[in-house]
Parts: C-alpha cells; sequence; structure tokens
C-alpha cells in the first residue's frame, strides 16, 4: 500500500495541470484565434488595464482585512497579541497568489505557517483558522448561487445537469455548515464534541460564535461582489452589454464551478462556461470570439497584476518560509 501512495500523491498533484492542459487544448481547438485577436484589439485597452489593476489591489487590501478579521475571531485570544496586524497579513496574502497559481493548498499551507508563527499558535490551529475561511468563502458563494437561481432560474434553463449539480452542491455545504455549528459552536456538552472541540484544527471553528460565521459570510460576499463589478467593467472595455442583475447570478456559478481541483488558476474550466453564461450579453454584431478574448485576458491580466503585488513581499516571505531571518 505504501508503494503506491507516492503514486497516487503524484497523480493527485498532476491532475489540475492535466485538466487545464485538456481544458486549453479544446478551448483553442474550438476557438477562431483571429476573431479573438481582432476583438482585442478592438477592446478598450486602457479601461481595461486602470480596472484590472486597481480590482487586484482592492481586492488584495480588502482580503487582507478579511484575514485580520479571522485571526482575531479564532485565534486572537491565543498566542501572542502581535501578528494579527494588516502590516503583518496583507504581505502574507500577497506572496500567496504566487503559489496559489500551482497549487491553491500549497497557498494556504504556507499562510498558515506564517500566520503560525507570527501569532505564536500551532501550525495545526492556524490551518484550522484559514480552511474555516476557505468554508466560509464557500457558503457566501452557495447562498449567492441559491438565490440567483430562485431569482432567475433561466439563466441555467438549458443546462439542467449543472443546474441540478449546483443544487447538490450548495445544499452539500449547507448541511456540513449546519452541522458543524451545532456539534462545535453549541453549548453542547457531549464528551465526544468536548474532545472535538479541544482539537487543534477544529478549535479555530469551536471559538468561532454563530453570529460571527454569519457576519464573516457577509463579509465574503464583498469579494464576489468587487469581482462581479470588475468584470462588468472588463466586458464594457470589450463593448459587450452586461446585465448586472444576471451578473450578479452568474459571477457565484463561475466561482463555484472554478474551484472544481481540475485545472490550474481556473484556467479552462470558466473560460469554456462563460461562452454559454455570457452568450446574452454579446451585441448583435459580436459573436463567442469576444467571450472568449474578454476572458483570457481577464485571467491573465489579474495573474500578472497579483504577480506585481506579490513581488516586494515574495524574497522575506520565502526566505521567513525556509526558516531564515532576514534584516531589511
Amino acid at each position: 500500500m505504501s508503494s503506491t501512495s507516492p503514486v497516487r500523491r503524484r497523480l493527485s498533484n498532476a491532475l489540475p495541470f492535466i485538466g487545464a492542459a485538456l481544458l486549453l487544448a479544446y478551448f483553442v481547438k474550438s476557438t477562431d484565434l483571429k476573431a479573438v485577436g481582432r476583438a482585442l484589439e478592438h477592446a478598450d485597452a486602457l479601461a481595461f488595464c486602470i480596472t484590472t489593476v486597481v480590482a487586484t489591489v482592492l481586492i488584495w487590501l480588502y482580503d487582507s482585512l478579511c484575514l485580520v478579521w479571522l485571526v482575531r475571531q479564532t485565534l486572537g485570544h491565543r498566542g501572542s497579541p502581535q501578528g494579527a496586524r494588516l502590516r503583518d497579513l496583507a504581505p502574507i496574502k500577497a506572496s500567496s497568489y504566487v503559489l496559489n497559481i500551482l497549487n491553491y493548498h500549497a497557498a494556504s499551507l504556507g499562510m498558515a505557517w506564517l500566520i503560525g508563527r507570527r501569532k505564536g499558535v500551532s501550525f495545526l490551529e492556524s490551518a484550522g483558522a484559514l480552511a474555516l475561511m476557505s468554508y466560509i468563502d464557500l457558503v457566501a458563494v452557495a447562498a449567492m448561487v441559491v438565490v440567483g437561481l430562485w431569482v432567475a432560474p433561466d439563466v441555467l434553463a438549458q443546462n439542467a445537469a449543472l443546474q441540478t449539480w449546483l443544487q447538490v452542491v450548495t445544499a452539500a455545504i449547507f448541511c456540513v455548515a449546519l452541522i458543524a455549528m451545532l456539534a462545535l459552536q453549541s453549548s453542547w456538552q457531549v464528551p465526544v464534541l468536548v474532545r472535538l472541540r479541544q482539537l487543534s484544527v477544529l478549535r479555530p471553528l469551536a471559538a468561532m460564535k454563530p453570529f460571527a460565521m454569519l457576519q464573516g459570510v457577509v463579509l465574503r460576499l464583498g469579494i464576489v461582489l468587487a469581482y462581479t463589478a470588475a468584470a462588468y467593467l472588463i466586458m464594457q472595455a470589450f463593448a459587450m452589454e452586461p446585465k448586472l442583475g444576471r451578473m450578479l447570478v452568474v459571477m457565484p456559478i463561475l466561482t463555484v464551478v472554478g474551484t472544481i481541483p481540475i485545472s490550474v488558476a481556473g484556467i479552462g474550466t470558466t473560460q469554456v462556461l462563460m461562452r454559454m453564461l455570457y452568450a446574452p450579453f454579446l451585441t448583435a454584431n459580436q459573436d463567442t470570439a469576444v467571450i472568449d478574448a474578454f476572458s483570457s485576458s481577464m485571467i491573465v491580466g489579474y495573474i500578472t497584476c497579483r504577480m506585481i503585488v506579490a513581488a516586494p513581499f515574495l524574497r522575506s516571505t520565502l526566505a521567513e518560509l525556509k526558516g531564515r531571518t532576514e534584516t531589511v
């Protein structure tokens, strides 16, 4: 069994790259590259660049503030009183963008190690706090998906399979969240639950009260809304005609699909789905190539801007990850 474990691990690590390669191959083969080139030529490059840069910086700062809130809610009563300031956590968040391109879990583990080291708590405890943030993200997005499908069921009327899959996934997310709240955040003194609450990895979840969980969901909705607003403006730069109401329905769906671990940085999965979901935003003289140009440039633009945001902090963060102390 131990001989197969490394093989399975390698396959698991390679799956996102394989998925991205297959999806990109399909995407490129089904794309009119000349038409995409023309769409890029006619786009408002200045508006695109300004929107992408401003959105990246604002979302980074907002995300960092959410991280400050999380650490104070879950780890604030433990370890050092330092290590939970914006100036401590914003560089960690920025540096995580580099690892996040290749492996989301590697980025989360790196952040957890640094936060735990600076806060003076165990790695498992800080990892549990970041896992809780990821789950709050899922609950927030799932809530938007449910509301969106209820308000505008016609968005996925021609894709019953995807609609069913989303309903199953969102129901599972809510069920797990409810069970966790009842089991770990309640005052029930059942011996098994008491022992679970004392586990390092579950201690952050047990420390957060239900009202704080709701507050976290509202906070994280701001991230989705920020990306929605940026996508709306970028579409206008490509002369598309987005409808804000439909955007509020579509963006959470794309976010849920983009979290499926079958590609790198969501490349391929969301691009293919955007062709269907964003088709109503095309004008009479536009075709799918405009959506392809929009989606590809937006993904590349965000990755580029994130690398620029990460650059000033990357050296010191990597040095700290390697266990060295670097003087500035």
